[in-house]
């Protein structure tokens, strides 16, 4: 079955040997583990560049023959990466991995499954408040991610780190008997989120866009045990803060031959959710 194609871009200090064996792993996860859960799947190739990422000026037309492109970076090389995106691949899906740590294929294997979910990074889905799930009176918008809800925990595929990722019963409230809310059955309830991972919400009331943090771990003794067991602490990354100036000055100033990258609002997901939120606010009229 043909699927549609992730095109992987190596601009980090990883070879190119390292990256086909995680894109192996996690089209294996992909396909074996993913697609009969949620039914979609895409397909990881990794496609080779001679551009340098350190001279964004040098870009030359090489279209990314791909349904979307994910890009592998170190923090110096995001601009370089961001000046590549506008040449070649302006209208496609496109997402961004630090490679910071040994662990990094986790952080690709997210990427992935949350693009395949949400590949325009602006799905909502309305679910009730993780800080008081038992209170049917609140609810918010979630973004409609794969994997942030149970992002500290992972395991292995060929000895490659990949990310545990939701169910969709995740995204249905109410937890019935027999529920599995994630791949791994770590015990995350519906909308809620595990200790040391995070949701964007966005507040129905206000408008506003929030991050909540989870910091408790489940109840049950079985479920505890095997939330340690798969446990994944992730490394840090540059701030989100820091990533939105990257991109504000290269819009101001895109390199030579590019007009800048009017539809990126952010380089994490993270910020391409709040901006889409920042979107959806109602305009006032005075």
């Amino acid at each position: 079955m043909l699927l549609p194609t992730v095109a992987i871009i190596n601009f980090s200090r990883r070879s190119d040997q390292e990256v086909q064996d995680a894109i192996r792993a996690i089209n294996r996860q992909v396909r074996e583990d993913f697609m009969p859960v949620w039914g979609s799947a895409r397909s990881l190739k990794l496609k080779p560049s001679s551009f340098n990422p350190s001279d964004p000026d040098t870009l030359a037309k090489d279209p990314v023959e791909a349904d979307s492109v994910i890009y592998l970076v170190d923090e110096a090389s995001v601009e370089g990466a961001l000046g590549y995106h506008d040449m070649n691949a302006r209208a496609t899906p496109v997402g961004f991995v630090f490679v910071l740590a040994d662990d990094w294929t986790a952080t690709l294997s997210q990427e992935v499954l949350e693009m395949i979910l949400d590949p325009t990074v602006n799905i909502f889905i309305p679910g009730p408040d993780p800080r008081s799930l038992d209170d049917d009176s609140r609810w918010l918008l979630h973004a409609y991610e794969a994997c942030r809800a149970v992002e500290r925990t992972a395991y292995e595929i060929d000895l490659i780190a990949v990310s545990n990722f939701v169910t969709p019963t995740y995204f249905r409230a109410g937890d019935a008997p027999g529920t599995r809310n994630d791949f791994l059955g770590i015990g995350v309830e519906s909308f809620g989120v595990t200790e040391g991972s995070h949701l964007g919400v966005i507040d129905s009331n206000t408008g506003e866009w929030l991050e909540i943090w989870g910091n408790g771990s489940p109840n049950m003794t079985a479920f505890a045990h095997r939330a340690k067991l798969f446990e994944h602490r992730k490394p840090n990354r540059p701030k989100d803060t820091f990533l939105c100036d990257v991109l504000q000055k290269y819009n101001a100033k895109p390199a030579k031959g590019c007009t800048g990258l009017e539809r990126l609002y952010g380089i994490t997901r993270t910020s391409r959710y709040k901006a889409a939120a920042e979107r959806m606010k109602p305009v006032e009229v005075y």
